[in-house]
Order: structure tokens, then C-alpha cells, then sequence
């Protein structure tokens, strides 16, 4: 019997020559996304500049896949992971760490970045700013130095999945093999945009950040590549569609660019059907091709891979510091450009052409090995490096102007004694922050005070899922176990406090659990409710019922105890950060919403709606009063972020020691206004507290 003819390696699609006008288009898009992120005002929709990039990237890997045909699926996926970390590792790697190392300059805690940076050298980065429900169109995300990295996350998860589909289709065994491989992409982006459409209505940073929703946009480049493969007009080189003129698509993708288009479906459609027909209607001599192939479009194309990666660190880390204008735009520019320039000679072009070791899975080993000591930095950098970078002050701007200075407080009052009132603070975290300020309540009112706090879990409990705050079934009833072990103890042995020997205050996070989308954050909207019986979900308006349905049994269980129930606080977690709202050396100028504060309007219309359900709920019940805390923390119109030169808050949602004072300020002088607290003689040398305002009024503008 004759023997089988030996095994050998398909026969390459001829190679297709270097297209100076892709790069061109590469320079189009990142000049796009750099302009967006300098100031949205310059080009609005220069963020599609990023889905041009992911419709070449589909082009591109898939023409590159057709020149290398594999003798085996393990032959062609060393050769072609092996190829996407010499390309992409290495700049990504230093410009991960160097920004990581800056970053501990001016962050105190810059832990959760950093979480971000070290996985983006995993490719999950993506992944991990969609569980933050970090909103990449809100000012917020400027300052996260590793965002950009999330299209790159996008980009190495379809490399994962890519290299296989074709090779199960038969393409990459043999290109001219693979017919079914365009009807099985096809099928595969259409899904993908199913998946948008519906992503984009009920979760639309899933929609923004994940692969299932993108897939669609890589998918269209390859497909562009399949559709032209079949039909070469010259040797070597792939053909053109000649019934559309480049240069009209490349006018009308800037043109789509320049309007200021929400992040939708209508815009990517938009932006990749017309890249899509450019790509696949440039031709040589054409005006499109002769501009997209001039000397310096070109080189920002080429670069474009260091440019994309250094531009978003160096304006994140101005935000940090100096801030982004047009005279500082004057120093980032060049700053950028050379740091790119350098990436790219340095690392980029060197690393990338040479071969490493002999044996292909020796280079993805090798970037494993790298990715992982990168990762070990940063989180050493984590663990330490705020303590031993971090450059500012870490106390400015939270000091308490309420309290006295050290020295100066006088004898120090005793409260511990029962006959004396208490504060009972009852809740989620929005209610152990009030604990920063609870020892004033001794020092200004005499009152003792105990809590009852369990972050992500209100009293009494709410059983919900967020995956921006990691809380899902499991964790929910769980903290909701520890929030009722916590009443149980907080009131032991004598039980909650009755008449005027105190109050019990319940506390919460309330649009995070009921906002109907009066604050308009993405955070608030991705809360989901369940059934603690069998965990089918539950409407929030019904979740809302059954929670104020609680309040009241819990208070009619306790007759002679006075319940205090606070309305929400401001949020401003869609604003600038607070922290940068703390004067520092490097920060010689405080961004403006610092200083102009927040427009009250949503904060009370959430708080209108919740007021009015728990009336209609609690009516009849004359041992529960409502109190609303921004009547201590906002003027009239705007909620500030600081007063008298200090934070009232420690971040976008909870107070600091000098709000929390306040708050609870006005609310012991109200309770005792209505005869409702005993009053108690404050520690000697005290301040007195400020003179209360009626229960839901304005304060005096600050």
C-alpha cells in the first residue's frame, strides 16, 4: 500500500503590498480621538475615531491571517499570538508603568486604577470599567489614566476568539477553502448588533466597553477583506470598489465626526459603514489616496498605536494637576508627540521586528512572564505607593471648622450615661458616615451615640444586585443577614431608646435602590431588585413598597421610639472627583465645578418622590419624622463641595466629618426644637451649633 503523501503547508495567499493610505486613515482616526479628549467642543463625535480603528484592526488581522496559512491550529495561534505581543506589549507595558508610578505622585488612593492598569496588560481592562460603570462621556473618566485602554481590551479578546473561527471555517488552512467563513461572520455580526440595540436600552455601558456589543465593528473590516479577497484586478494587490468615491466618505466620516452625536447606534452605523466604504473604494491615483498617502499622515499612522496610548496619560495626568486649556495645550501637545515618537522607535518597531527566541511559544511565554511582572509593580505600587509617592497633603481640605482646635475643647464631656439622649444611626454607608462627626454629638450636644451600619446594606434590608458596586444575589442576602445581627445587637439588652431618651436614625443610599432616573447617573440606573424567596426579579417601584412596607412594621414594633428617615444627600459622582477639589501644591487651580458646585434640581426631584411615597406609606404614624439633610449642605440653588475652605464630602457620595457635623447639627437642633430630644449641656468650650433650619428649607447660600 502506498504510503500518504506527507503533510504540507498551504500555499499563502500572495502578499498583498504596504497600503500607505490604511496608515493614513489610522492617523484620521487618532487625530479624531485626541482632539475629542483634548476638549469635546473641538470635535464632538471624534470618539468614533475609535470604531474607524477597530474596522481597520478587523481588516488588517484578517489580511494578515490570509498570508500565513498554519499546518496546525497549535501552528497558526503561536505564530499569530506571538506576533500580537511583540506589537502590542511592550509599549503598552512601559506606558502602564511609568503613568502608574506618576500616578502615586498625585493620587492618595490610587488603588482602583491601578487595578485597571495591571489588567489591561491581560486584556480585561474593558471588563473591569464596565463593573465600575465608569461612564466614558462623563468628566469623571478623564481622570482614570488607564481608560483608553479599554478598546485594547476589546481588540485582544476578539484576537482570542478570531485566529479559531477561521480556522474552524477552513479559511486559514486554505483561503480559498473557507467559503462558509463571511455567511458564519455574517451571522456572527449581526448578533453582535442585535446585542448593541439591546444593550444601548438596558445597559448601555455593557453597550459601550464589551466585545459582544463590538464584535459587529471588527467583524464589518474583515468581512471588507473576504468580500475583495475573491476578486484580485491586479497581482499582489486587492481591488477597490469603484462605484463609490473615497474622497465623498472620507469628507462625510469627518463630517459625522464634527456633530455632536450621543453615543448611539445611528453613529456607529454611521462611522464604520463609512470607513467600511472607503477602505473599499480607495484606489491608486484617486484624490482620497494621494491625500491619505501624504509623507505626514502617514508617520502619525504608524505611530498611532503609541500616540493613542501616551496622549490619554498625559492629559489624565494634567487633570491631576495643572489642568487641560489651550495654554497648557501649548506643552501636551509636543509633550505627547515625542513620547510617542520615542515609544514607537524605542520599543514599538524594534520589538516588533525581531523574533525573540527561536521557538514561537518561547515569545508567548515571554509575554505572559512580562505581563505578569508588570502586574506584580503595580501591585506593589497598590499596596505602597501612595504612602511612599504620594506628594500633596493628605488632610487638606477635610479639616472640620466645627471642631475645636486641639488644646482648646476644654474638659472633656462624659456621655456614656443611658439617662442621656442618644443618636441610634441605622443603615448603609450613608449612614456610617455620619460616625466621622458623631463624637461633636457629645462635644456640642451631650448626646451618646451608637451604629448599626453595614456598607451596601440598608436597614431594613433591601435584597438588589449592582455590578458597578460588585453586589449581586449571593452578597445581597448575605449583608442582609449582617444588617438584621447588627439591629439585633445594637439594640440589646434594653432595646431601642423610647420618649426623649433618643432617637434612631435610619440612613441610606435611597437612589441607589429607587432612583427612577431623577439624578440621570449610570450607576444608579443599572440597580436590579429581587425576591429573597426565590430570586425572581423584582420592579423597583415594587421594591420601593415592600421596603417602606418594612420601615413600617419595624416602627410599629416600636411604639415609644422616635424613627428619624433621612432623605438622600448630593451625589456627584458624574462631576469631577473630589478629590480634586483639595488644594495641593501640584494643583495650583481647582477645577471649576469645585467652586461652582451642583445644580440641586434632580437631587430634589428624587428626594420629592421619595418623600412623597414614604408619607403615603408611613401615613398615621406619629412616632416617624422625615428630615432632609440638604437643607444643611445647599443654598437655594447649587449643593456646594466646599465651605469655609473645607470638603463636606469624601467623595462623589458620602460626607466628610465637616458635612456629616453639619447635618447632624441641624437635625438635633429640629428633634429639640420639637421637643422631641432632651437637650444636654455641651462639653465646656465648645462651639454652639448653628442655628437650625426648618426641616426641608434651603440654607443660607454659602
Amino acid at each position: 500500500m502506498a504510503s500518504a503523501p506527507a503533510a504540507s503547508a498551504p500555499a499563502p495567499t500572495p502578499a498583498i503590498p504596504y497600503r500607505p493610505e490604511i496608515d493614513g486613515l489610522r492617523a484620521v482616526a487618532v487625530l479624531a480621538v485626541i482632539l475629542h479628549h483634548f476638549s469635546a467642543k473641538l470635535l464632538p463625535g471624534g470618539y468614533l475615531g475609535v470604531d474607524v480603528f477597530f474596522v481597520i484592526s478587523g481588516y488588517v488581522i484578517t489580511a494578515s491571517l490570509a498570508a500565513r496559512p498554519a499546518t496546525g491550529l497549535g501552528d497558526l495561534l503561536l505564530g499569530f499570538y506571538g506576533r500580537r505581543i511583540r506589537r502590542l506589549l511592550p509599549a503598552l507595558l512601559a506606558c502602564v508603568l511609568i503613568t502608574a508610578a506618576l500616578l502615586c505622585l498625585v493620587s492618595p488612593e490610587p488603588g482602583l486604577m491601578l487595578g485597571v492598569g495591571w489588567r489591561s496588560l491581560f486584556g480585561l481592562s474593558n471588563i473591569t470599567l464596565y463593573h465600575l460603570a465608569v461612564d466614558y462621556f462623563r468628566p469623571a473618566i478623564a481622570l482614570h489614566p488607564f481608560a483608553q485602554t479599554w478598546s485594547l481590551g476589546v481588540e485582544e479578546q476578539f484576537y482570542l476568539l478570531f485566529p479559531l473561527l477561521l480556522w474552524f471555517s477552513g479559511f486559514c488552512r486554505s483561503p480559498g477553502r473557507g467559503r462558509a467563513t463571511p455567511l458564519l461572520l455574517g451571522v456572527l455580526a449581526l448578533a453582535s448588533l442585535l446585542i448593541l440595540l439591546r444593550w444601548l436600552v438596558v445597559d448601555q455601558p455593557a453597550a459601550y466597553y464589551l466585545l459582544p456589543a463590538r464584535f459587529w465593528e471588527l467583524a464589518a473590516g474583515a468581512l471588507l477583506f473576504l468580500a475583495l479577497l475573491p476578486r484580485p484586478t491586479a497581482p499582489g494587490r486587492l481591488p477597490a470598489w469603484g462605484f463609490f468615491p473615497p474622497l465623498l466618505a472620507l469628507v462625510a466620516l469627518v463630517g459625522l465626526m464634527a456633530l455632536p452625536l450621543a453615543f448611539g447606534a445611528l453613529p456607529l452605523l454611521g462611522a464604520v459603514g463609512l470607513t467600511t466604504l472607503l477602505i473599499g473604494s480607495l484606489r491608486p491615483g484617486t484624490a482620497a489616496q494621494h491625500l491619505l498617502s501624504r509623507p505626514p499622515l502617514v508617520f502619525l499612522g504608524l505611530i498611532s498605536y503609541s500616540l493613542y496610548l501616551w496622549h490619554w496619560s498625559v492629559l489624565s495626568l494634567s487633570r491631576w494637576t495643572v489642568g487641560v486649556s489651550a495654554s497648557t495645550a501649548l506643552w501636551q501637545v509636543p509633550l505627547i508627540l515625542v513620547l510617542a515618537v520615542l515609544s514607537w522607535r524605542c520599543l514599538e518597531e524594534p520589538l516588533r521586528r525581531a523574533s525573540w527566541w527561536p521557538n514561537r511559544w518561547q515569545v508567548v511565554a515571554t509575554g505572559l512572564l512580562l505581563a505578569g511582572l508588570g502586574t506584580g509593580v503595580l501591585q506593589g505600587l497598590s499596596r505602597y505607593g501612595s504612602a511612599r509617592l504620594y506628594g500633596g497633603d493628605p488632610d487638606s481640605a477635610y479639616r472640620d471648622p466645627n471642631r475645636p482646635a486641639s488644646g482648646d475643647s476644654g474638659s472633656a464631656a462624659d456621655c456614656s450615661s443611658r439617662s442621656r439622649g442618644r443618636l441610634l444611626l441605622v443603615g448603609d454607608s450613608h449612614a456610617h458616615h455620619f460616625m466621622a462627626a458623631a463624637p461633636a454629638l457629645c462635644q456640642r450636644h451631650g448626646l451618646a451615640y451608637g451604629e448599626s451600619a453595614t456598607v451596601g446594606a440598608p436597614y431594613p434590608p433591601l435584597h438588589y444586585t449592582n455590578p458597578a458596586t460588585g453586589m449581586d444575589q449571593e452578597s445581597s442576602s448575605r449583608y442582609a443577614l449582617v444588617a438584621e445581627q447588627r439591629w439585633d445587637q445594637l439594640i440589646q439588652p434594653d432595646g431601642p431608646p423610647v420618649g426623649r431618651q433618643g432617637v434612631v436614625v435610619l440612613s441610606l443610599r435611597s437612589p441607589l435602590y429607587f432612583d427612577p432616573g431623577y439624578l440621570g447617573e449610570a450607576v444608579l440606573g443599572r440597580t436590579g431588585h429581587f425576591d429573597p424567596l426565590g430570586g425572581a426579579p423584582v420592579a423597583r417601584q415594587e421594591a420601593l413598597q415592600r421596603w417602606i412596607a418594612a420601615v413600617a412594621e419595624l416602627v410599629d414594633r416600636h411604639r415609644q421610639t422616635r424613627f428619624v428617615l433621612l432623605l438622600p444627600t448630593p451625589e456627584f459622582g458624574g462631576e469631577v472627583p473630589m478629590e480634586l477639589c483639595r488644594p495641593q501644591w501640584f494643583r495650583p487651580r481647582l477645577p471649576a465645578p469645585c467652586l461652582e458646585g451642583q445644580d440641586r434640581r434632580g437631587l430634589d426631584r428624587f428626594a420629592a418622590f421619595f418623600e412623597a411615597e414614604l408619607r403615603r406609606g408611613l401615613a398615621g404614624r406619629p412616632n416617624l419624622l422625615i428630615h432632609n439633610p440638604a437643607a444643611a449642605l445647599c443654598g437655594p440653588q447649587r449643593c456646594p463641595r466646599l465651605r469655609q475652605g473645607a470638603l463636606l464630602y469624601s467623595d462623589g457620595d458620602h460626607l466628610s466629618a465637616y458635612g456629616a457635623s453639619l447635618v447632624l447639627d441641624g437635625l438635633v437642633a429640629d428633634l429639640q426644637r420639637r421637643g422631641l430630644l432632651a437637650a444636654a449641656p455641651a462639653a465646656p468650650g465648645t462651639p454652639a451649633a448653628p442655628a437650625a433650619t426648618a426641616p426641608g428649607s434651603p440654607a443660607p447660600a454659602p
